[in-house]
């Protein structure tokens, strides 16, 4: 995470704007760049790749872009000129321009781009790229108040959190064959262990299952319902019930499936768990509830659905920054924010950004922030502060 602080006026935000740009070669992106008022613009990457953005004197108009994989290699340029996007064929007219092709192929080489969160935000849409039709759910869904609105964004990320879940069923699914493990094993005869060493190793699968499963049961990710029910009548025999052996036989590979459907959602659950409980950390008197069946939902007081937009303003702020930091994890993008703390209290401010880190945390995101806040710059540490200088 950097942190830029700077006076106003400054440009800081012209710079976020400017990044953001450059780290998408589309059409509308090089557009952008054309209003946006700078002289020269280097980003590099880990790799020893970097993205160029120059004008020879003025500060808006032409400029010329750069692009390379790596230190060593020659770079593809493109110049861009505004009379290059006059008309409306001009998104045809670049695709059939041998530099933009190369350019663009680097670029989505370098970056999977950026999302630009603005001091707009709450009327600015959601990114394009990630907005599809989808059925209502529980009370989330239904009538949107403003386009582009916490509401849509809320219903992005449930798709995201339900998608999830499938990836680690459907991976469960592919790895394991339980009865037929069921019906090799009981096959194979009786088992060597005693009924004590039987239920004492019963006992352990059964507790560590329970224990690991448990957490993912509030979010109906999986029912140990069954488990428990084995476990009772595992607990209700004598330690020396001959037929405890057999039943540890037949147990055995069922309970080493479900130790692998555990494993395979515990990324899912981990994402669910640390976007709710991040959101919930935050929110009084309300509570934003995820199932694998209803979706997500906001609950006031008593319980009842609450629709997004009839939230406070820091409320949705809070929302959308939080929602779009889990969203990024999926192509572990950069997320830049220009002031972060609108409508946010003190104590909102100083907890945010750790918020942020913690939300996105699995997917390798990096947060480039610019803020006048104290609160936000106290959050992070000096070394990651920085504070544009001018040229006398």
């Amino acid at each position: 995470m950097r942190l830029i602080y700077a006076p106003n006026g400054r440009g800081k935000t012209n710079f976020l704007r400017a990044v953001h740009a450059a780290l998408t070669a589309s059409p509308d992106a090089l557009q952008a760049l054309i209003e946006i008022p700078l002289r020269r613009l280097e980003i590099t990457f880990v790799g020893g790749g970097s993205i160029l953005i120059e004008r020879a004197q003025h500060l808006v108009g032409s400029f010329a872009a750069s692009a390379r994989l790596r230190a060593d290699e020659a770079p593809i340029t493109i110049k861009m000129d505004p009379a290059d996007f006059a008309g409306r064929l001009y998104r045809r007219v670049l695709d059939e321009r041998e530099d933009y092709s190369g350019y663009s192929d680097v670029v989505s080489q370098l970056s999977t781009g950026a999302v630009f969160i603005g001091d707009d935000r709450l009327a600015a849409p959601v990114d394009e790229g990630r907005e599809t039709a989808r059925a209502d759910v529980g009370g989330l869904s239904g009538h949107r108040r403003r386009i582009g609105s916490v509401s849509r964004l809320l219903e992005t990320v449930e798709r995201m959190l339900t998608q999830s879940a499938l990836v680690g069923l459907s991976r469960e699914s592919e790895q394991t064959g339980t009865y037929g493990e069921i019906t090799r094993t009981t096959l194979q005869g009786s088992s060597e262990l005693t009924a004590s060493e039987a239920r004492l190793a019963l006992e352990e699968q059964i507790t560590s299952l329970l224990e690991k499963g448990t957490p993912l049961e509030q979010y109906q990710l999986l029912s140990m319902r069954q488990l428990r029910d084995i476990n009772s009548q595992v607990a209700g025999v004598r330690a020396n019930n001959r037929q405890l052996p057999t039943v540890h036989l037949i147990l055995k590979p069922y309970l080493d499936s479900l130790s692998d459907q555990i494993s395979s959602l515990e990324p899912a659950y981990q994402l669910i768990d640390t976007y709710v409980k991040g959101v919930n950390r935050f929110l009084d008197r309300k509570e934003l509830e995820f199932t694998a069946t209803r979706g997500i939902r906001l609950l006031g007081r008593d319980s009842k659905n609450l629709h997004p937009e009839s939230l406070s303003s820091g409320e949705r702020h809070l929302l959308l920054l939080l929602s779009q930091a889990v969203l990024a994890t999926s192509e572990n993008q950069l997320v830049i924010v220009d002031e972060p703390e609108l409508s946010l209290g003190l104590e909102w401010q100083r907890d945010l950004l750790s918020e942020l880190l913690r939300c996105s945390h699995s997917g390798g995101v990096q947060f480039l922030i610019a803020s006048h806040s104290v609160q936000i710059m106290g959050a992070v540490a000096r070394e990651d502060i920085v504070q544009p200088s001018e040229e006398p």
